[in-house]
């Protein structure tokens, strides 16, 4: 998989996250803008590491 698309869908993944994070709290304070975001983060690194490895298994 080509380099930007690996880094536009790990993006995407991560504002869809935060994005229904923040509908489901329906409140958007600084405090749960800062923690959504953050998880949406780590979410984006997890979902990214395991596409990575997902695409190395499937190339063997």
């Amino acid at each position: 998989m080509e380099r930007k698309r690996f880094f536009s869908q790990v993006f995407i993944a991560m504002l869809l996250y935060v994005a229904i994070s923040l509908i489901l709290e329906r409140q958007i304070t600084a405090e749960i803008l800062m923690k959504e975001s953050r998880d949406g983060l780590i979410f984006g690194l997890v979902y990214g590491l395991v596409l990575w490895i997902w695409n190395r298994v499937k190339k063997d």
